[in-house]
């Protein structure tokens, strides 16, 4: 799929989803009407009579002059062969600034009577725009497209953004955007901390003509994984925060692998006070042209001795690699704690073009057969497992509209088959109750299993184990390019359910099973453990996941090497008082990157260990955050092998070689 074009020419059969037209709600897909009243018409009809679901927008221009309030864990989806446009005219009264002002604002649920309006809470979940573009006309400097931060499985994807002298696309982010293009404005992306305090993902974006800065970012730990920066002043700049008429030094938790960076100004990065242990900067396969400055530090303009050099390599050409950071090195007894700035620059030819993804591409939605055609019910009563198995048996790619689909049998994919839904909160997959087979935990069983090297794309469903004492939900054996994004796991809602040991796994990995895993949240707390990951050296892949709530541990892995774990972020709330966040036994060459762990403020017990690691061989991990709003984070950042305590609870790198 190419940049630009629409993922869905025509309108996915849904009958529970809502669209956007104007028999119903006076949309004027014309360019001329005002929107305004007929979108939120539409957004706080479906809000009031199923809470949360699709929205669907028909090809077409509409035109906006005011903001529309987007409740928690609505999407909204344009359709047809090209993408629907949401556009400001130039000079629209309201949208001048000095504030910002917004077309959708993403909020959390709609306030009732008396009710105060809020922004999007760390409650919002499920939230999205994806398939529809912005432009934005001129005269409109406080125009903002989206204010977007959110928690959990939102997401703004395959969006162009094009703007004048707009303020930003998107202020403020949370969890994911993917496959977006931000041309002119004075920002792509202006944003500080999420608002759960988690990291936040960018991938595959491609951002130009900035007239500040493609991004400017403080504290919401930046993920990024194969994006653009050019034609600007600054790709990503951290900034000096105004408050009471002083500036407070900001920070940031950058991550960047495989970008490319070219025509911009002043410099590639530029961050502030860069000793704080709470900010640092990894970055691997950076590729620049016409980047003169590639670092730019500040901040020490009364402490020169202790600053940090610019980065200015002479090539027009290069790439980089950089880690910078409190550095604790773990070498048997010993360990060694500094702060630490290693960079190598290399110089190149040209500018590579830019990567492709490395994992099965969603398929054409051409291709895809509904599952409803195919007899089954999605109500939640009915069994549809044998629909479901004839549809594996005989095609590719499998629609699932909104609906409880009710099985009573695991489900084993063949080599390619792709499971696709667009709203994992209202599209469940679930295993009936005492379901023969998966009610004994002495005899683990899944409900769904990724065959040994499948090539599988798997998105927007929701895996529900139900009460199953012995059951796994995700058994997973496939390929490295194999994808599970856009999934939640859940049981019972979001931790009201006791939490036990008497369930499986959410995903069980292993026997050389890999894949790629994306966009995930995981607060089924019936489970032992979220990601359940053993015996195998396949390299695999974690980006943006969230594990939460389980009794004893988050994430387990287990005789592993070769993989990438990044913005992991896990999360302890009541009757988590003494789960650790992750367990690693016996494994070698791993990267875990922008690590998150939280105790919700609640929690007033003292747990110690964050992370439990024995036995570990060139195992890194690149940014650890380790806190909680209230008074007891973890005590430790890690125990090594059962007699080595990592105090710090924020760490640049943190590499043991025991």
């Amino acid at each position: 799929m190419e940049y630009g074009e629409s993922i869905f020419p025509v309108q996915p059969d849904d009958p529970k989803a809502y669209v956007f037209s104007a028999e119903e709600f006076g949309a004027d897909a014309s360019g001329k009407g005002d929107n305004t009243a007929a979108m939120q018409a539409v957004i706080d009809k479906l809000e009031a009579e199923v809470e949360n679901g699709i929205i669907f927008i028909p090809e077409g221009t509409y035109r906006f002059e005011g903001t529309v309030n987007l409740w928690r864990g609505i999407r909204l989806i344009g359709f047809g062969a090209e993408r629907p446009v949401i556009t400001v005219a130039e000079n629209t009264p309201g949208f001048q600034g000095p504030d910002s002002k917004y077309i959708f604002h993403f909020r959390v649920n709609k306030p009732g009577q008396g009710e105060e309006l809020r922004d999007a809470q760390n409650t919002t979940f499920y939230s999205g725009i994806r398939n529809i573009d912005f432009k934005l006309g001129i005269g409109n400097p406080g125009l903002v497209a989206c204010r977007f931060r959110v928690a959990q499985l939102c997401s703004i994807e395959d969006v162009d953004f094009y703007m004048a002298d707009n303020r930003a696309a998107v202020e403020m982010v949370g969890n994911e955007m993917e496959r977006c293009r931000f041309f002119g404005g004075q920002f792509g992306i202006l944003t500080g901390e999420t608002v759960p305090y988690w990291p936040f993902y960018l991938g595959d974006c491609v951002f130009s003509g900035q007239s500040k800065a493609c991004i400017s970012t403080y504290r919401a730990g930046m993920t990024m994984l194969r994006n653009t920066l050019s034609n600007a002043p600054y790709g990503v700049y951290v900034p000096n925060k105004e408050r009471d008429n002083h500036y407070i030094e900001e920070f940031e938790r950058l991550y960047m692998q495989d970008c490319r960076l070219e025509n911009l100004t002043e410099a590639g990065i530029s961050m502030n006070m860069v000793r704080y242990p709470q900010n640092w900067l990894h970055g691997s396969e950076i590729h620049c042209k016409n980047v003169p400055r590639f670092f730019e530090s500040f901040g020490y303009q009364y402490n020169h001795h202790i600053g940090v050099p610019h980065i200015e390599p002479t090539s027009e050409c290069y790439s980089v690699k950089i880690d910078m950071g409190l550095r604790i090195d773990v070498d048997n007894q010993d360990m060694n704690r500094r702060f630490d700035l290693r960079y190598h620059v290399e110089p190149e030819e040209s500018l590579p073009d830019a990567s492709s993804p490395d994992y099965v591409p969603m398929p054409a939605y051409s291709d895809w057969v509904n599952i409803k055609d195919l007899g089954a019910k999605g109500d939640g009563v009915t069994d549809d497992t044998e629909v479901f198995e004839n549809a594996i048996a005989r095609h590719q790619a499998i629609y699932l509209p909104q609906g409880e689909y009710l099985i009573t049998r695991g489900l084993e994919l063949k080599q390619d088959t792709a499971i696709l839904g667009l709203q994992c909160s209202k599209t469940r997959l679930k295993l009936k109750d005492h379901s023969t087979g998966y009610d004994n935990a002495r005899t683990p069983a899944a409900m769904f299993k990724i065959p040994k090297g499948g090539l599988n794309h798997i998105s927007g469903i929701c895996f529900d184990g139900g009460k199953n004492k012995g059951v796994i939900q995700v058994e997973w054996l496939g390929d490295p390019s194999s994808i599970m994004e856009d999934c939640l796991f859940d049981f019972g809602g979001h931790g009201s359910t006791k939490k036990g040991r008497d369930r499986y796994y959410g995903v069980y990995i292993h026997d050389d099973g890999a894949g790629v895993f994306k966009n995930i949240w995981m607060p089924d707390v019936w489970t032992k453990d979220g990601f359940h990951i053993s015996n195998t050296s396949a390299p695999g892949q974690i980006w943006m996941v969230s594990v939460e709530h389980h009794l004893d541990v988050e994430v387990v892995l287990e005789n592993v090497s070769n993989w990438k774990i990044v913005a992991l972020q896990t999360e302890e709330n009541l009757g988590s008082e003494y789960a650790s966040s992750l367990h690693i036994e016996n494994c070698w060459d791993l990267e875990i990157a922008n690590l998150f762990q939280y105790r919700v403020q609640a929690i007033e017990i003292q747990h110690p260990n964050a992370t439990i690691i024995k036995n570990c061989k060139n195992l890194t991990i690149n940014g650890i955050h380790c806190f909680s709003i209230g008074p007891t984070p973890f005590t430790n950042s890690a125990l090594i092998d059962g007699r080595l305590f990592i105090k710090d609870q924020e760490i640049g790198t943190l590499h043991v070689n025991c």
